[in-house]
Formats: C-alpha cells, structure tokens, sequence
C-alpha cells in the first residue's frame, strides 16, 4: 500500500512544474512533470503485467496452429475453436462489468490471472491427447475467466489517471505487455525451435511453456493482490497534496454538470441519459461492426501465409509473426502520447482508412518477409485505434466505469464469435483471399460508424475535454 501526502513532492518542485493563469484557470505543466497526471502508484501497478504477458504471444500463436496443423482441423472448426473463447467472455462479461463498480478490483484481477493459468493447463492437457474439444474448452475457460483481468485493470488505470493523460496510460500498460511479451517470445523462440528441431514428436515436451506461463500468471495475480492500493485514485491523490495550483486536474461537480459547447447551459437529467444511452448504442454497434472484421481474417494469416508462401516450418511462421505482435505494444507508450493530441474522428479515419489499404497490400504479397513487415504496421495501427476508444470509453462516466468498459468487451466479444465463423464460411465456400477483401470493405464502412457514434455521444461524456487545454497540458 502507497500512503501519499502533500510532502511527497516538495514545495519548490510544485511550484516549478505546475502554474496556473487565474483569468482563465488553465493549467501548464512541463514535460518534467507528465508523472503528476498518475498517480505514484501507476508505474508500480503497470509492471505487474509484465509477468501476465510472458505466455501472450504463445498463446495466440499457438491456437490456430495447434488446431490446424496438429489436429488437421478444417475452416470452420477453426473457426469454431477461436470463436469458443469469446463465448466465454460474453458469459463473464456483463458479470464482470457491473461487479468492477460494486466490490474489490483486485480481487477481480486476481481470479481473472489465476484463471488464465488454470486455462493453460487444460489447454496443454488437450494438446498432448491431441483432443480438440478438451483445446477448445481451455480456451473457453481462458475466455471466461480473462474478462476478470482486463475490464477492472482497464478501471484502475482510468481512476488512477487524469483524463488528458488517458491514452498516455493505457499506451504504458500495452508497452509493459510489449516488454513481457518480448522477454515471453525469446523463450518460447528459443525452446520451441530447440524441441521442434531436437524432438519434433515429443509434442508433450515441445507446449511445456504453458505450464510455466501458468505459474507466472498465479504470481502476478497474487503480486497485484497484495500491492495495488485500489482506493488511491487520482482525484483522491491530487486533494492529499493541499495545493489550490492543483484544484483544476479534477473536474467539479459544475463541471460534470454543465454541457453544450456554445451556451453551457445544463441538460436535464433525464435527457442526458437518453442521448447518453443513443449514443453508446451507437458506439457499441460500431465495436460490434470493429470486432467482426478484426477477427474476420486473424485466425487465418497463418493458414494463408503457409499455403502461400509454402512455408511450413511453425518456428519460421512464429518468425514472421513475432515482430508484428511485439513491436506494435512496445509502441504502444508512444501511440498513446499521440492519441491523447488526436481529435477521436480524425483518428478514426487514419485508422481504418490505412488499415484497409494495409490489408490489401498483405493478401498482394509473396515475400514473407515484406508479410511480416506489413503485419508491424497493421498492428501498431490497431492499437492506435484501441488507445484512442480507450480513452473515449474511460471518460463516459467516472462512476460507472467497470459497466462501460464491461459493456464494450461484451459486444466486441459478441463480434469476435461472429467474425472467425464468418471468416470459415467464406474461407470454405470461396477464395482464400474473400475473408481479406470482406474485411477491406467493412474498414471503410467503419469509418462512418465511428464518425457518427462519435457525434451522437461526445455532448454526453462525463469527463469533457478541451483539445487546446490538452495540447498545452501535455505537450
């Protein structure tokens, strides 16, 4: 536990990183003092999920090549073995969403990383029987039991942050993922190609990480347990150090009450909820649109790479994916100083306007080596976009985060269990290039969607934000 106060930073330090003009009550504060729009305890917080990510990358690599080149699994049953962890976050979704407001975030994550250990361990077990189904119910089990990880992680770095740093933050936590999943992918690099090379039968050996990544996600869950005070929130924090020059980080009950961006006049409370409600519908519906055509072609990149290329070799395939995944995330810190200067709408459409064309130069090539350097820009694009909503959503309400946070999994995991089965159909039924094309056309229908999710909602959010202040602030 953190205890902060006002002598934590001394008076001298305040005084030359934060000033305030009492006309019109902006705040500036140099590049020095970015820490100040976290609280201490963030940087703590966000280390944790070193040791969650260390297995990420094996374990998406490993689901569609485990079912396809081991169990010879057709289109479909692929689709359906990557759709049924979904299934499983939309049971423990909604749960999970209203259970973030009301009781211990740390107890959550706690049960949501040993969760994911105990999903390991199923899924292993079903790899050496060579079962699909005891495969596919690992993942079901890592599907509903991750939701309890993410949606009150995704809280705590909101309420622990100020709301012109919050794409900021949530880059660090996808940079420390970067960080385990690099050190996670070296490992499993060097293990993997080792047994593949030295004893390519001996699958019980060859998936043995899992087992290992299992304890380190036991560990972490318990280090976050016992370290994360939940209680200290940003609010909280900056009231601890009695300093007026730092009143205006947090917004006042005026603040959160006035709306309109011409005549700030109040909107009653009844239709604020009403255009707030529209307009979640409306974002909700374009993260249903979002998640089916993100899953739409993943889980057969690996499929398309190895009949196109005729690469076979699972280490040269985890070769070509390993940069993409790895270098995006550590990025990600980056993306995330750059999201919070981005207007939501413009970011929108570089977004999906790029994501489109890097889609069709992927399906163009027949170089793995420029399939892998795509697939880098591909991904650093996806999280640009994911930091940007990320802020948006944080910001709808500070009340009732865990709910809107819970409610955006819980429909994008309803279009991830759509996406890959509508993937297998197409991948079936027609070329192999059809999911790719489909998935070109629905990124330029987002464009529209998001642009008007966008407008509907943006007069509704709790936590306003004006673009000039901000650049100021963290400029």
């Amino acid at each position: 536990m953190i205890e902060i106060s006002a002598s934590k930073i001394p008076e001298r330090e305040k005084k030359d990183h934060f000033s305030t003009n009492s006309d019109n009550c902006e705040i500036n504060i140099d590049n020095n003092s970015k820490k100040y729009l976290i609280t201490p305890d963030f940087e703590p917080m966000i280390k944790i999920i070193y040791w969650n990510s260390l297995g990420f990358f094996f374990f998406g690599f490993i689901i569609p090549w485990v079912t396809a080149q081991l169990m010879d699994a057709s289109g479909t049953e692929l689709g359906f073995v990557v759709a049924s962890q979904t299934v499983g976050g939309l049971i423990s979704s909604p749960i999970v969403g209203y259970l973030t407001d009301k009781i211990s975030k740390k107890k959550l994550v706690l049960i949501g990383s040993t969760g994911r250990g105990f999903a390991y361990v199923i899924m292993y077990f079903g790899i050496c029987f060579t079962s699909i189904y005891v495969f596919a119910i690992g993942i079901f089990i890592q599907g509903l039991t991750v939701g309890y990880f993410w949606t009150p992680l995704n809280a705590l770095i909101a309420q622990k942050s100020h709301k012109t740093y919050r794409a900021s933050a949530f880059g660090k936590q996808g940079g420390m993922i970067g960080k385990g999943n690099l050190v996670g992918s070296i490992i499993t690099f060097s293990y993997f190609g080792l047994m593949n090379f030295l004893v390519p039968n001996q699958i019980w050996l060859i998936y043995i990480p899992l087992l290992f990544y299992m304890c380190f996600n036991v560990f972490a869950g318990l280090k976050f347990y016992h370290e994360v005070d939940e209680k200290l929130t940003f609010d909280n924090y900056i009231k601890s150090l009695k300093d007026s020059s730092l009143a205006h980080l947090i917004d006042s009950t005026e603040e959160i009450m006035v709306r309109g961006d011409k005549n700030q006049a109040e909107i009653q409370p009844s239709v604020a909820r009403k255009g707030l409600i529209i307009g979640l519908t409306f974002l909700m519906f374009a993260f249903f649109v979002a998640a089916i055509n993100q899953s739409l072609t993943r889980p057969f990149l690996q499929v398309f790479l190895t009949e196109t290329m005729q690469i076979q070799n699972g280490f040269i395939v985890m070769l070509i994916y390993f940069p993409s995944e790895v270098l995006s995330q550590l990025l990600a810190p980056k993306l995330g100083e750059q999201a919070d200067k981005l207007n939501a709408s413009i970011g929108v459409v570089i977004i999906s306007g790029f994501g489109a064309l890097i889609t069709w130069f992927l399906i163009s090539t027949n170089s793995p080596i420029i399939f892998g350097l795509i697939l880098i820009f591909d991904t650093t694009f996806a999280w640009g976009g994911n930091l940007i909503f990320q802020n948006l959503l944080s910001r709808v309400s500070k009340n009732n985060r865990g709910k809107v946070f819970g409610l955006q999994n819980w429909i994008t995991l309803l279009g991830a269990v759509a996406g890959p089965i509508l993937g297998g159909l197409l991948w079936d039924n027609f070329t192999h290039k059809t999911p790719f094309l489909m998935s070109i056309f629905i990124e330029l229908l987002l464009i529209p969607l998001f642009l008007l999710a966008i407008y509907k909602l943006n007069p509704f959010i709790e936590e306003k934000i004006d673009k000039k202040k901000t650049r100021d602030l963290i400029k």
